[in-house]
């Protein structure tokens, strides 16, 4: 049974015009939301017999679906940070094509990847489990909790303005008559999340009000629609 890593890798570049993602799959270091930490050298097998150079088994894929894969690797390899990867010219499929928008607006900003562990210890200190060694199924673009193994969390360390942000992005991308039924839904439940997170900032600014030099006041995902469609409308 293949495991998921919950959006434990960033984006480093996105090249709209050759339609080209770099970025990273997962960090060493960090214990993620499952209690594990990835530790360097833990992909290196995987990639050398499995990644562009050894078999090349190993796909990139939108929200961890194997119907809608965008292709595979151009290259993988483990540097410092994490597991660094370089995806291949992002098909013209309808989903692929969404994910490059989605990517290039900001929207998408995360990676997760499908796995299983072939040697791991526990670290007491640590309190985590130590992924030594890792068999690599796939990477994935992941955004709005698309997949219920990965649910999404991302949302919820934004400020205010991030919040606005967010929502001004989404907000253009849902005027785009160009993007996919499925992908439509997934910002509909992103405005939703973002709802959710402005509600649980105002109720903190109840609780522990602004320093008395700030007059920023809390504002609803609604209010931040309606301004962002007054002003741009």
């Amino acid at each position: 049974m293949i495991k998921y890593k919950d959006f434990v890798g960033s984006i480093t570049d996105v090249d709209r015009k050759n339609r080209i993602i770099t970025g990273y799959l997962t960090a060493f270091g960090n214990k993620d939301h499952d209690g594990d930490i990835a530790e360097k050298g833990a992909f290196e097998k995987t990639i050398a017999e499995r990644g562009p150079k050894g078999r090349n088994e190993i796909f990139f894929l939108n929200q961890h679906n194997w119907a809608q894969p965008h292709g595979k690797f151009a290259e993988l390899f483990e540097d410092s940070k994490g597991l660094a990867f370089v995806s291949n010219k992002m098909p013209n499929t309808t989903f692929s094509n969404d994910a490059v928008e989605l990517y290039a607006e900001g929207i998408v900003k995360e990676h997760s990847y499908g796995y299983n562990v072939l040697r791991e210890k526990y670290d007491k200190e640590a309190g985590a489990n130590i992924l030594q060694e890792i068999k690599l199924y796939e990477g994935s673009n992941v955004t709005l909790g698309a997949n219920p193994d990965t649910p999404f969390t991302g949302f919820k360390a934004l400020t205010f303005d991030q919040v606005k942000d967010r929502t001004k992005s989404i907000m253009k991308m849902l005027r785009n008559g160009t993007l996919t039924d499925d992908t439509f839904l997934l910002l509909e439940i992103a405005l939703k999340e973002l709802q959710t997170v402005s509600y649980e900032l105002g109720r903190k600014e109840l609780i522990t009000p602004e320093p008395e030099e700030s007059t920023l006041e809390p504002m609803t995902l609604i209010e931040h629609i309606k301004e962002f469609r007054t002003q741009n409308y």
